[in-house]
């Protein structure tokens, strides 16, 4: 979701609580979230999730949404896309859903840099990400080249054709592949049945899951507002 429309996200300064219009609001937090991106560039390997930027910023400027994160980020890193200078990789590429997959507002960023969005979101932030290392100075593993996030990566390792079971021989397929002169062999005597298991108790009733948050996934207070994402 990209919000235009500065009423539709509410913002507001949180000593005194004063209201923000959204496009002042996405300003500020696009200097804070530009800063905290180019820390996660620094070292080798780094992502950032959505949840945590949304957080870090709103913490950093002292500027609370009234709506989700996922609801802005993409406004967010297409703002740090629009802000940053000529020649930089795109260091929307670094911020990364709970999957870490890179998600549509890494294909927003794609388009407000003026690129196209690519059949492998996932192949293309790996890449620009490496650039992201090797720009802002993070130190490199000699060898090392663009690799998909971990999380990606073991998705996509476990999708991996699945072999067929082996199909068992019928009885006379059996009896045609047996040794020229040897007998079939005999069918085995029926077991005598065992005794009847005693009925098992009723087993005690589970306790209640914590309700987690439909975005990122941490348990919600009692409040049933999640830290991050609110």
């Amino acid at each position: 979701m990209h919000s235009d429309d500065d009423t539709r996200v509410p913002a507001w300064r949180v000593a005194g609580e004063i209201p923000v219009p959204f496009s002042d609001a996405l300003a500020a937090w696009a200097v804070a979230a530009r800063e905290a991106l180019i820390e996660t560039a620094r070292v080798y390997g780094s992502l950032i999730t959505q949840a945590e930027l949304g957080f870090q910023v709103q913490s950093q400027t002292g500027i609370k949404a009234g709506a989700p994160v996922r609801k802005w980020i993409a406004d967010l890193l297409g703002a740090v896309t629009e802000g940053q200078d000529d020649g930089e990789p795109l260091l929307a590429s670094l911020c990364v859903l709970l999957d870490q997959t890179a998600g549509d507002a890494y294909a927003h960023a794609l388009g407000v840099a003026g690129r196209s969005v690519p059949a492998d979101l996932d192949s293309d932030a790996a890449h620009v990400r490496f650039r992201c290392y090797e720009f802002f100075g993070a130190t490199i593993p000699a060898g090392a080249r663009p690799t998909l996030a971990p999380r990606v990566a073991e998705k996509r390792a476990a999708r991996g054709p699945a072999r067929p079971p082996k199909a068992a021989k019928s009885p006379a397929k059996a009896a045609k592949s047996a040794a020229p002169g040897t007998k079939p062999a005999a069918a085995a005597e029926p077991k005598p049945k065992k005794a009847k298991a005693k009925p098992k108790a009723d087993p005690k009733p589970e306790e209640p899951k914590p309700k987690l948050c439909p975005n990122c996934f941490t348990v919600l207070s009692t409040s049933g507002e999640c830290g991050f994402c609110y």
